[in-house]
């Protein structure tokens, strides 16, 4: 199937939202900065929200008559088939019976990162997985920043929803988005170049199961043809699969050993092969400034990516040792007392803190614990119990599972129930000794204590700079 050309693409898109009856459900960042958007082509909507939060009331304000009705409330979901074409938050989910309903009525269910695919005239190259993508995209940006592109933007997950820049943008640019199960949902379009790093088991809160929630990650690539770029890890079965039926051209990066075409890790380097070349040598393994194996993975998935975008070895070299951590993934906080304290709050899943786990080889004392999203902690108790953690300081609504799985899996350290966060740091820097490391990776999600995983992090830091401040 021939790709569309994006010239056309976009004022099609464009053309299709006048005269719409929309509605946004959900002022999120996404939503807010869609509303943004369709404001600036003069396009009115409405606006749907349960909760009457700080974000809608200010934006009431800004906003005024330019939005035709605010709905607020517990019933901002009901009567969704009066509009032509409603924006979903990532937050709500797109299986949700109102959102059935309303397609079955006729209503198209759409979001932002969906129309962003539709308006955007550059290259796309996304990213997704259940650990990484963020850390991926970022190093991406990065190797692909000096060229061969006039412009490379970076958005997404990450934070910056790229329907804000999606104007800058020219076809002769770049956009490298990270994508989580929530944003890919709905799409009926992939990326020129799509990575799948891993597929794990994550946010059974709000998919309706493990099968349902790897089929949001296909979307990803689901839609490509025969001139895109698939990445895929080698050494993950679940997402290997994805390049069975395929037509993209495809590359895997891996940990394990040599692929035909992408990037691997052997004799102490990684290693970059392009289709039918020689292998080209990218840099030492300990060159990676990332703490942990699976960052080297992410390290090569950047590589093989940024060969498909035009990056040479050299770029991604340059890149990665240039690349420095992001905020609450693995990152060091202080060294007091001899202790190190690592904020790694973005690990939601137990998968993701078992990775943390095994990034140290100094005896550990984890703060973890949260709320739910229907996670098995079997896999983590046994790497609790594997030798390298001393003490657990456990909080929130799955702290009784962590502690019990960890337990059965042969764990015989100090286990401490936490209140707050407060309690929590204090119970695993007083257990901590020189040369050891505190470690927030919490398995869980944040809410219930928090607002959401960076604020988790934030309060992390705060409490152990301003403890270790007073000594």
């Amino acid at each position: 199937m021939k790709e569309e050309d994006p010239g056309v693409r976009e004022e099609r898109a464009g053309k299709e939202l006048e005269g719409c009856r929309i509605a946004l459900l959900g002022l999120g960042v996404e939503n807010e900065a869609l509303g943004r958007y369709l404001l600036s082509k003069g396009i009115r909507f409405s606006v749907r929200d349960r909760v009457e939060g700080d974000r809608v009331r200010s934006l009431r304000r800004e906003w005024g008559s330019s939005v035709f009705s605010w709905l607020v409330g517990e019933t901002y979901l009901q009567d969704l088939a009066r509009f032509d074409l409603v924006y979903r938050t990532p937050g709500i989910s797109s299986l949700h019976p109102e959102l059935a309903a309303a397609r079955r009525s006729g209503t198209e269910v759409s979001s932002q990162t969906r129309l962003f695919l539709d308006l955007c005239p550059a290259a796309i190259l996304g990213v997704t997985g259940t650990k990484g993508k963020g850390t991926t995209a970022s190093l991406l940006a990065l190797a692909l920043a000096r060229g061969p592109y006039p412009q490379v933007r970076l958005g997404g997950n990450i934070g910056l929803p790229p329907i804000s820049f999606v104007e800058e943008l020219t076809r002769g640019d770049l956009a490298v988005v990270e994508l989580s199960s929530f944003q890919l949902q709905d799409l009926h379009r992939s990326p020129a170049i799509a990575v799948v790093l891993n597929i794990g088991t994550d946010h059974l809160d709000y998919h309706a199961d493990q099968q349902e929630y790897a089929e949001a990650k296909e979307a990803i690539c689901r839609f490509q043809t025969s001139d895109n770029y698939l990445v895929l890890n080698a050494d993950c079965a679940a997402t290997r699969r994805l390049g069975e039926h395929s037509p993209a051209q495809l590359l895997y990066f891996s940990l394990a050993g040599e692929v035909e075409a992408g990037a691997f890790a052997a004799q102490g380097h990684l290693w970059l092969r392009r289709h039918g070349a020689r292998r080209e040598q990218i840099c030492a393994i300990q060159e990676v400034p990332l703490k942990g194996r699976h960052n080297v993975g992410n390290a090569l998935a950047a590589a093989a990516a940024g060969a498909a975008a035009g990056a040479s070895a050299e770029q991604v070299a340059a890149a990665i040792r240039a690349m420095r951590g992001l905020p609450h993934r693995l990152e060091l906080v202080g060294l007091f007392d001899g202790v190190e304290f690592y904020d790694d709050s973005l690990a939601t899943t137990p998968t993701a803190a078992l990775a943390a786990l095994q990034s140290f080889e100094s005896p550990i004392h984890l703060v973890a614990g949260g709320s739910s999203k229907g996670a098995d902690f079997g896999e983590l108790g046994v790497g609790v119990a594997a030798g390298g953690v001393r003490s657990m300081s456990l909080l929130g609504d799955e702290a009784e599972r962590i502690a019990a799985a960890s337990k059965a899996a042969g764990f015989r350290g100090e286990v401490r129930m936490c209140e707050s966060m407060r309690e929590a740091v204090e119970s695993a820097r007083s257990n901590a000794e020189e040369g050891d490391v505190v470690l927030l990776s919490p398995a869980c999600a944040s809410f219930g204590l928090f607002e959401s995983y960076s604020d988790r992090g934030d309060a992390f830091k705060r409490l152990v700079t301003g403890a270790c401040r007073r000594d």
